[in-house]
């Protein structure tokens, strides 16, 4: 029994001297550094995003973290149940129960309810105010409730953007107003929606251009801020007979019981059944709103179920009034990096409730699967389990958010399934490899919808293409590209990327003629053999061309084997000539002379395939050879310098503007526009997933860009690379479809001198 007592004693006293691991971004490296101290109880848990930090407490591999309020909305979505809050994080200075409400104030003598706002004057805090850091949700709940912006049975929705339907439905709906800010993401959309519904910047004020407010407010008064946003709605409301505000409740407090005391009479409150409370003194005393159409909860520290009595109790050991030590212990450190500085305090949980414990009493969002919305949701084409859950995620927080339209995330097997998928309407989107380009195009009839843009500063992000010839070659009086003919090449897949920027060269060159749209009968009625694994596959067929692509076969058997072995030309590692070090073990082949090949990790395919690297020489795309041998290629000398990745969609899909204007919703929020502390919901679009890289995007993505506008010079390269194969597939193609799409070349330029005027 004492044996017994005394082991359970020192496990007792063992765990609870055990270290508690937080969740840290993993740029956080010098907080780690001053958590990681001899007294110190917790240890940093590097994590590439909150909501890794997230699946991490449900693993039970961390053990808290810190989320914001609309995080902890989602995790109620996402999480229902998995982890537990164990406290609220909290501004110093407010004693309300919410972070924020959202109320809508209208004059004291309004009749009609709901309804009777049609036609009235709507005034808006706006898209881009940072105050309470509102979403686009709880910015447009209002307008949802009263202008059912999210129902438009009668409308035709074809080439158009889920903010062009709104802003139709607003403008039909109020009669004037101030909606300042940003409202699309893309700029283009933006300048075209503000040229063409005026009415809603009409009350902004002189000069405005509906990108703030620009009113007379009059004195300054100690305890009010005429620059916030929701003050200057506020304003607005009272310079019209007929109008309606839009605001936070704290603001109206401020606004009526500070600034307009005299007036407060004159106002009421709209509550979501159209009946109305006038912001009499009571009123305006109590901390909440009488009634308001968004409630949002504080945000929290959150931790693993298992873990969660343990935070609790060493949160309370720590911070025991709910405060900053102030000193410059771990534990004043650790306060002022999750929790937030002087300025928050920490409010904690009687005991740990679930996510949607805690925010159902305050903020429920309908399931995705029952919300409505005028653009049908944009399908998602994913290839693996994990590119599946990052695709849930992102689907849900950009719901919680309110991005539309909205998005769904489907599974297939492999990219060629997908594209498929989406050639024949069952999907409509996909970020694939720059290598498929040509085939997406040609056998898929899909087109860039999005251009990546990769981070300059890694070499690797790009695709960069390059000619090798044997220098025994170069000694046969092969010099130039039209050298080339009835030699015999290799290329790293049928249709991929290499192949593409030699048919671009030769097009350029006019070795091959600029005519031909059939590039598999151009390339293999130009070479005498070659090796171009995938020709012969279902998956990269060659449309409607009647060319037998055995010839893009034959160089796919190496010399050294018997004649009664038999030989592949797929596009898998079954053929010993595919991919970049297949080619270049195909180009070691005495009876082949020719390689296309991006240029990463080369000198490791040479080793491996026994050449070096004086063995080779590259044949430049201005048609002359390199000055030296060796792979130390200079940039002026490849045949393509391109990003490494686009985002697919079919070229003739009516919602392609839908997809557009929603792909740059998504890098606005999710993207690398602003930093950790201030995205609403971190969720990295770009990076590592769940400790695995390359999910939806590759990890080398850093932004967008539109494929016809970008002056990003690989997107420009990799749009001008195809812009060959888009000319033949326009002719093809039903008259005018190229004309569809507000996206044109034309209006971008357009589009973005008239923003430019309007902005000088």
């Amino acid at each position: 029994m004492g044996l017994n007592y005394f082991i359970f004693v020192l496990v007792i006293g063992y765990a609870s001297a055990q270290s508690l691991r937080v969740c840290m971004p993993s740029t956080s490296t010098v907080v780690c550094q001053s958590l990681d101290r001899d007294d110190s109880q917790v240890v940093c848990d590097p994590v590439e995003s909150r909501i890794d930090c997230a699946i991490k407490l449900a693993r039970g591999t961390a053990d808290f973290g810190v989320f914001s309020e609309e995080e902890t909305v989602l995790l109620s979505l996402q999480q229902p149940t998995e982890n537990r809050i164990v406290a609220s994080i909290r501004d110093v200075q407010r004693t309300e129960p919410y972070a924020f409400e959202a109320v809508a104030v209208v004059p004291a003598n309004h009749v009609g309810g709901l309804e009777g706002l049609r036609g009235a004057r709507y005034c808006h805090p706006g898209l881009d105010q940072t105050d309470l850091r509102w979403s686009p949700r709880v910015l447009k709940t209002f307008e949802r409730v009263v202008a059912r912006t999210d129902h438009c049975p009668n409308v035709n929705t074809d080439h158009k953007t889920a903010e062009e339907v709104e802003m139709e439905t607003l403008n039909n709906f109020f009669g004037s107003g101030c909606r300042p800010g940003a409202w699309s993401a893309n700029v283009t959309v933006d300048a075209d929606l503000k040229n063409r519904f005026p009415n809603l910047c009409s009350s902004c004020g002189e000069g405005a251009s509906c990108s703030r407010y620009n009113l007379d407010m009059g004195v300054t008064i100690n305890g009010i801020n005429n620059n916030n946003r929701h003050i200057q709605a506020l304003e607005c409301l009272r310079r019209g007979n007929s109008s309606v505000a839009y605001v936070a409740w704290q603001h109206v407090r401020e606004f009526f019981t500070i600034r307009n005391p005299q007036e407060a009479t004159s106002y009421a409150l709209m509550c979501e059944d159209g009946a109305l409370r006038v912001l009499t003194a009571e009123v305006l005393a109590a901390a909440t709103a009488p009634c308001s159409f968004v409630k949002q909860p504080w945000a929290t520290v959150v931790a693993s179920t298992a873990k969660a009595s343990a935070v609790l109790t060493k949160l309370r050991e720590w911070w025991p009034n709910g405060v900053s030590p102030g000193d410059n212990g771990w534990r004043s450190q650790l306060y002022s990096n999750i929790i937030g500085g002087a300025n928050a305090r920490v409010f904690f949980e009687t005991t740990p409730l679930t996510a949607s414990n805690y925010t159902s009493p305050v903020r429920n969002i309908a399931d995705i699967s029952a919300s409505t919305s005028c653009i049908p949701a944009r399908r998602w084409c994913t290839i693996s389990t994990q590119e599946q859950t990052k695709c849930q995620w992102l689907r849900a927080a950009a719901y919680v958010l309110g991005i539309e339209p909205h998005i769904t995330c489907q599974q297939r097997n492999n990219i060629f399934e997908c594209l498929a998928d989406i050639r024949d309407r069952n999907a409509d989107l996909i970020v694939s490899p720059s290598n498929y380009g040509y085939l997406s195009r040609q056998h898929y009839k899909l087109s860039s919808v999005k251009l990546v843009q990769n981070s300059r500063n890694n070499p690797a992000a790009f695709s960069r293409v390059a000619a090798l010839l044997k220098e025994t070659t170069t000694q046969t009086n092969v010099t130039r590209f039209e050298n080339l003919r009835g030699r015999r090449a290799c290329f790293p897949e049928y249709s991929g990327i290499a192949f593409v920027a030699f048919v671009s060269v030769a097009h350029e060159r006019g070795v091959i003629s600029s005519s031909e749209c059939d590039y598999a009968q151009a390339v293999g009625e130009f070479f005498d053999g070659a090796c171009a694994p995938g020709a012969e596959a279902a998956s990269h067929a060659i449309g409607d061309s009647s060319f037998n692509a055995t010839n893009l076969c034959t160089a796919c058997r190496p010399s050294y084997l018997t004649s009664n072995i038999t030989y592949t030309c797929a596009y898998d590692y079954s053929n010993l000539y595919y991919g970049n070090n297949g080619s270049i073990s195909c180009l070691a082949d005495s009876s082949n002379d020719v390689a296309f090949v991006e240029i990463q990790n080369i000198q490791a395919h040479l080793t491996t395939a026994g050449l070096q690297a004086s063995q080779v020489r590259a044949l430049c795309r201005n048609n002359t050879l390199a000055i030296t041998t060796g792979i130390d290629i200079d940039q002026n000398c490849l045949l393509a310098y391109v990003v490494d990745s686009e985002v697919l969609a079919r070229r003739d899909d009516p919602l392609l503007n839908a997809l557009n204007t929603l792909l740059d919703s998504l890098d606005s929020h999710f993207g690398y526009n602003e930093p950790i502390s201030t995205q609403l919901i971190n969720l990295e679009l770009y990076s590592p997933f769940d400790g695995k890289s390359d999910l939806l995007f590759k990890d080398t993505v850093v932004g967008l860009a539109e494929p016809s506008a970008t002056t990003n010079e690989a997107a420009k390269n990799y749009y001008d690379l195809f812009s060959h194969l888009e000319s033949c597939n326009a002719a093809a193609s039903t008259p005018g479809m190229a004309s569809r799409s507000i996206y044109s070349g034309l209006t971008i330029i357009m589009m973005w001198f008239l923003t430019k005027v309007a902005m000088d």
